[in-house]
């Protein structure tokens, strides 16, 4: 099962990195490179977990290292809210695009997004944003410093 989870590892590494080389190579620019790092950075992590799942102890032992590498796993998701608000920054406000259906908890969300623009400008969502974006990442990285790695 091992060499299962490992070769699936390496078909979509090598598909997705190859995927990647090939857009930078399309069109180069800082962005093509950052995809290209995370890419391999989550390549790197995923190889990390498979190797700490397949440990002796396995998951709950007292050397456990899952924990460790799922945090790593989910850092780079603290950027997306910090994406957002850099969209909401050039727009120079923050825009709700109507998709037509959407869920209650979505419409609340984005409702109280207009209403803190209107209440503050287009700096209320975008510091909305920025704040969620550090706590996600503080968060991780407390999470991060609990795990056991040795």
């Amino acid at each position: 099962m091992k060499s299962i989870f490992f070769a699936i590892w390496a078909l979509l590494s090598l598909l997705l990195g190859g995927v990647a080389i090939l857009a930078a190579l399309a069109e180069p620019g800082l962005s093509s490179g950052f995809f290209v790092l995370l890419t391999a950075y989550y390549a790197f992590c995923f190889f990390q977990l498979i190797r700490a799942f397949y440990q002796p102890w396995g998951l709950l032992g007292p050397r456990r290292r899952t924990g460790y590498w799922l945090c790593l796993l989910l850092l780079p998701l603290a950027l997306l809210p910090l994406h957002a608000a850099y969209e909401i920054w050039q727009q120079g406000a923050y825009v709700v695009e109507d998709t037509g259906r959407m869920r209650f908890g979505i419409a609340v969300v984005r409702q109280g997004l207009v209403w803190l623009q209107e209440l503050v400008g287009h700096l209320g969502p975008m510091l909305v944003m920025l704040a969620l974006g550090v706590a996600i990442a503080v968060g991780l990285l407390r999470l991060l410093r609990t795990q056991v790695v040795r």
